[in-house]
């Protein structure tokens, strides 16, 4: 059974990446890079996000506080957010906004991760939450600013496409 947490908890997360690229793939070629920037943006927010909060508040490792061997080495730093559960929070949460059905497979994984990272003794209950809720918070920001921009200068024009219809006139 170990074999099998260590296994989700180390390596789960590359499935949850499939399928988001599966779902990518799937979108309407109008609509992947509309996709593809929202999933850039969602992370550099999300990333930015848990930076600074683990810079804010430091939650020891369980394995560290429960003097216990964790069920793979990993360093005895700061726990808080976790970095598996931001990056699946945040896959999961962008998906969501394009494609519910492939978002639920994503969940079931992301929430798999969580749960095993838990269990192997390298996160708290916590430090999972944490990544989750940084992941998801970047994802609605990153999804909402990115619409609102393919919104206004995308689709109806905009000062980027008055400044090239300009240059072409003259």
């Amino acid at each position: 059974m170990d074999s099998v947490i260590v296994f989700c908890a180390q390596y789960l997360f590359i499935v949850v990446i499939l399928i988001l690229l599966i779902a990518w793939y799937k979108e309407p070629k109008d609509n992947r890079l509309r996709f593809a920037a929202s999933v850039v943006l969602a992370g550099i927010i999300a990333f930015i996000l848990s930076r600074i909060a683990s810079k804010l508040y430091y939650d020891p490792r369980p394995f560290v506080t429960e003097h216990v061997k964790p069920l793979f080495a990993h360093a005895a730093d700061n726990g808080f957010p976790s970095d598996h559960a931001l990056l699946t929070g945040t896959l999961t949460a962008i998906a969501y906004f394009f494609n519910k059905k492939y978002a639920t497979g994503m969940l079931v994984f992301t929430v798999i991760i969580g749960v095993a990272r838990v269990l192997a003794k390298v996160h708290s209950p916590l430090d999972i939450g944490g990544g989750w809720a940084f992941g998801i918070i970047g994802a609605f920001a990153g999804y909402y600013l990115i619409d609102w921009y393919f919104k206004k200068y995308r689709k109806e024009g905009g000062p980027l496409k008055e400044a090239v219809r300009s240059k072409t006139e003259v």
